[in-house]
């Protein structure tokens, strides 16, 4: 599979607005070429076959993304295991997909976490001469980098659950989420 894998829990919320946002900005980066990155989302529990939850699909609308023909899926392990990233809401979201698929360890980190890790780095940092082959490398990158950089406070390596919440919730965690997929795709 490659690609990159968003999770959260229901794939309601924060998963899809990552997924959505990210296909949004490869295409702006990179027009055509994006298609070959592979994205997707799942959840880590909670009903399949689920529409956005609106208020996410308003929040998208009003950064210019279609939150529009989106079913929630549960995450599947084996594309995991398989994909080039797997970027998580939360600690506890990495740490689950890491008991459930332990191959996908050196790949997968919460939104925020790669984000810090891949901060400084200037573009064109990463190897490859396309897109895809930089997406490949991400991870590798990242890794190399952790105990090198100064520690955050791991709650900050968090999105916060906006469902339930009111309209002011969507907006702070697909901006917390916006932010940090910027920062990691500057780097392509």
């Amino acid at each position: 599979m490659g690609g990159v894998l968003h999770v959260c829990t229901g794939n309601q919320a924060r998963s899809p607005m990552a997924e959505r946002m990210m296909v949004a900005s490869l295409w702006r980066r990179f027009g055509s070429a994006a298609d070959a990155i592979f994205v997707a989302s799942g959840g880590t529990q909670g009903p399949p076959g689920r529409p956005i939850q609106p208020l996410a699909v308003a929040e998208l609308k009003r950064r210019g993304v279609s939150g529009e023909e989106f079913s929630s899926q549960l995450v599947d392990l084996g594309a995991a295991g398989r994909a080039h990233l797997v970027l998580t809401a939360t600690r506890e979201h990495r740490d689950l997909i890491v008991a459930r698929a332990p191959g996908a360890l050196r790949h997968t980190f919460t939104w925020r976490e790669l984000a810090w890790l891949v901060a400084d780095l200037p573009p064109g940092a990463l190897p490859g001469r396309y897109p895809v082959e930089r997406v490949a490398s991400l991870a590798r990158v990242a890794r190399q980098r952790r105990g090198y950089l100064r520690p955050l406070a791991p709650a900050l390596f968090d999105v916060a659950d906006p469902m339930g919440g009111t309209k002011q919730d969507y907006r702070v965690a697909a901006a917390e989420i916006e932010e940090a997929l910027e920062t990691i795709l500057d780097v392509l």
